[in-house]
């Protein structure tokens, strides 16, 4: 008999965007994910601040499938370390003819302004549902995926406040993750489609910085909401079928659109005002481009290990609407990650 159990957050390349476990079998998936955002702050044109965000997640996932094409998902998403750092910041001014801030005369800061959080991100749980699979059919032309998932709010512990002096990474608010997959098995190049859509529910939230100053009591936040396509090729480099193992290139291109958002003052600007921190701020929309490449090697049929780069791009968008204050046009961001996905099947040989 076989019990392989491999414990080992979600899958990207051209196959695997639509793998599922096996029937009455488990699919696990450590992943992890860094990034470094560089960038400005600029106010009526003119660079007001340096603008960093460097970012690392680690995401666990199990899947389990009670039959083929159905699946129950468990993901549990942490982020030891979230990092925003403005260089060469100015002070804030109150503007005397309206009294709105301004960072355009104020005198520069020798010291960079960090703001850190770290923690747990969320825990999802959720379903999914393969209508047509090129593996549990073999008559099948392509195949689907359909994901959805919840994750519960954390109203004490997120980005937007503090407990104990230490800031969270989680948004929230209720989490709701929807998304679909397609995929083509065309042997040496196989095209794939995805489309992730989350949404973040409104929460309160009561106000404390790190210095453990309380600026507002249940403050109504609600951080944006994202919908992210990808679609790419994988490009097949080499393969043994008697051992289950492959080598391929996965090349890809994609866009996020990332609604507005409602979210306390002082964590996207560098030392704001006091009177604008006990109302909710506006940060608006954006769209972003992105590129990446993968390489997929699969040691056998149980195990595949995955790692690419991403770059992406962000439109230019007002952080906080209470100050005239944007990201600049020549923000960037770099990505890296590396996965290791296993799978097992508890039927017997």
């Amino acid at each position: 008999m076989s019990w392989l159990v491999l414990f080992l957050a979600h899958p990207a390349s051209a196959a695997d965007v639509t793998d599922m476990a096996p029937g009455l079998g488990v699919l696990g998936t450590l992943r992890y994910a860094g990034s470094s955002l560089d960038g400005h702050l600029v106010e009526s044109g003119e660079v007001v601040s340096g603008r960093k965000v460097q970012r690392h997640d680690l995401d666990v996932g199990l899947e389990f499938a009670p039959a083929p094409g159905v699946a129950l998902t468990l993901d549990l998403a942490l982020t030891p370390s979230l990092t925003y750092t403005y260089a060469d910041s100015r002070a804030m001014i109150v503007e005397p003819e309206d009294g709105s801030g301004s960072y355009l005369a104020g005198e520069a800061i020798a010291q960079p302004v960090e703001i850190r959080a770290g923690g747990l991100t969320g825990f999802w749980v959720g379903a999914a549902f393969a209508p047509f699979s090129e593996t549990y059919a073999k008559g099948q032309q392509s195949s689907w995926r359909i994901d959805a998932a919840l994750r519960p709010p954390s109203a004490g512990r997120n980005l937007w406040t503090t407990v104990d002096a230490k800031r969270g990474t989680a948004p929230g608010g209720l989490g709701l993750r929807v998304g679909g997959a397609f995929s083509v098995d065309r042997g040496v190049g196989n095209p794939w489609l995805q489309a992730v859509y989350q949404s973040e529910g409104r929460v309160a939230i009561d106000v404390v910085d790190e210095n453990g100053n309380e600026w507002a009591k249940e403050l109504a936040v609600k951080p944006a909401s994202t919908l992210l396509t990808r679609f790419g090729v994988a490009i097949e480099g080499w393969e043994d079928p008697d051992l289950g193992a492959s080598f391929d290139v996965d090349l890809y291109l994609g866009g996020q659109y990332r609604t507005w958002e409602d979210v306390a003052s002082g964590v996207y600007l560098p030392n704001v005002l006091e009177g604008a921190r006990s109302i909710p701020v506006t940060s608006g929309d954006s769209l972003a481009g992105i590129a990446g490449i993968a390489l997929d090697a699969a040691v056998n049929e149980y195990v595949q290990i995955r790692a690419g780069s991403e770059f992406t791009y962000r439109t230019p968008y007002t952080l906080e609407h209470v100050y005239d204050v944007q990201t600049s046009a020549d923000t960037w961001q770099i990505g890296w990650f590396f996965q290791v996905q296993g799978m097992g099947s508890f039927k017997p040989d």
